[in-house]
């Protein structure tokens, strides 16, 4: 009898957190004492800091933030990235607005969070299939779809959504389950979501090993076009959400809602939490992480009174360092 031999995949190819509490790593270090330093900082600096209403609005206030990044990283595990993110928030944005005006809540939702995951999908066909660059693709993409919501919109902001749809779209944006605000549930449920995909299923094991070694994972019979559709239809669906959430919070379709810097903070804040950006290293866990420090940071920021400027200065700064330190370990490692 002749035994059969099961192909394995290289154990490069598996995420480095195999348990569903992941053990402590060296990445984390740096943005964990970040944190703790700020805490500290502020704490002694302000006497408005660490008090319950504002960490609780600091929570809720990046729960959008959190949604998107945890998509991105997605993305930037494989090593690539979603540029198309801030657009789908837009188009979510009026799409859904517009859908509401005449056709109620339940549409507006199905059809905004729908044109958001259209948007993943193609980005995973072209990137996947077609065999296009992500950064092309995404950036093409990130045009194309901003220039959609101003058509949907007429590149005006849509007001006066009807009741009482308009209220339950609020809930999703600015609600409560009892005292918890329900944006921040909907993040929590979403994170926890995305690492179970990633640490539990054989498709989050395929995501760190095309991030590995793309070559490794398409000889271990892994298909990674698959992957990859996979991969943008996440990120898609999660901006969408975040899309959706944000523009219950303003009650309004806005066309602009996804053009400041809330794409940059995503990805910023995969990179800060310890995601390499190369690929195959990292998780949703590190990026709740680099969400906590950049939500915090610029609370804190604010608190003192420090100019928006300076502020984009000191993010920017931050994420230059974790890349370098992303980078420096990465040789260090090979």
């Amino acid at each position: 009898m002749t035994a059969t031999t099961k192909t394995q995949e290289p154990s490069a190819q598996r995420p480095a957190q195999s348990s569903w509490l992941p053990k402590i790593d060296p990445s984390v270090i740096g943005p964990g004492l970040a944190l703790i330093l700020m805490f500290i900082v502020y704490s002694i600096a302000s006497p408005h800091f660490l008090t319950t209403q504002n960490i609780t609005n600091v929570l809720v206030q990046s729960a959008p933030l959190l949604i998107l990044a945890t998509g991105q990283t997605f993305a930037l595990l494989m090593g690539g990235l979603d540029l198309s993110q801030g657009s789908i928030i837009s188009l979510v944005s009026v799409t859904a607005a517009s859908v509401m005006m005449n056709y109620g809540i339940v549409p507006a939702a199905i059809l905004g969070i729908g044109s958001g995951v259209a948007v993943g999908v193609v980005n995973g066909l072209l990137v996947g299939r077609a065999k296009i660059q992500p950064f092309i693709v995404t950036l093409g993409m990130l045009y194309m779809v901003a220039g959609l919501a101003m058509v949907v919109s007429g590149g005006s902001t849509i007001f006066g959504l009807p009741h009482p749809d308009v209220d339950i779209f609020f809930w999703f944006g600015g609600g409560r389950i009892g005292p918890v605000p329900v944006p921040l549930v909907i993040a929590v449920l979403l994170v926890a979501v995305a690492h179970f995909i990633l640490v539990r299923t054989a498709m989050g094991r395929h995501v760190f090993a095309i991030g590995s070694n793309e070559q490794v994972a398409v000889m271990s019979g892994i298909d990674v076009g698959r992957v990859k559709i996979f991969i943008f239809v996440v990120s898609g669906v999660y901006a969408a959400l975040a899309g959706f959430l944000l523009s219950g919070r303003v009650i309004s379709g806005q066309p602009l809602l996804g053009a400041g810097d809330l794409l940059l903070q995503s990805i910023g804040a995969v990179i800060i939490g310890g995601t390499s950006i190369f690929g195959g290293r990292g998780g949703v866990l590190r990026t709740l992480l680099g969400v906590l420090v950049i939500g915090f940071m610029v609370n804190g920021l604010n608190l003192l009174a420090i100019s928006t400027f300076t502020q984009q200065v000191i993010v920017g700064a931050i994420i230059i360092l974790s890349a370098w330190v992303n980078s420096f370990r990465r040789r260090k490692n090979r």
